[in-house]
């Protein structure tokens, strides 16, 4: 479950830029895996924040036709 909400939240932030971040991908930026590794942990301390005005806007954005 956590590895699920992981990807989806990373690919929510990273959809601006068209990138997609799955279970099992390689990130090829460090920028990228950096801020990876920055998530993982604050999820692992039960310190990330989801932005949830940000969220609602991308699922919106990803309804819409």
């Amino acid at each position: 479950m956590i590895s699920q909400v992981t990807a989806s939240v990373a690919n929510a932030l990273y959809s601006e830029s068209g990138k997609q971040v799955s279970k099992g991908s390689s990130v090829t930026k460090q920028g990228d895996s950096s801020r990876i590794d920055q998530i993982r942990s604050e999820i692992q301390k039960g310190e990330y924040r989801v932005d949830l005005d940000k969220l609602a806007q991308k699922i919106a954005e990803e309804l819409m036709p």
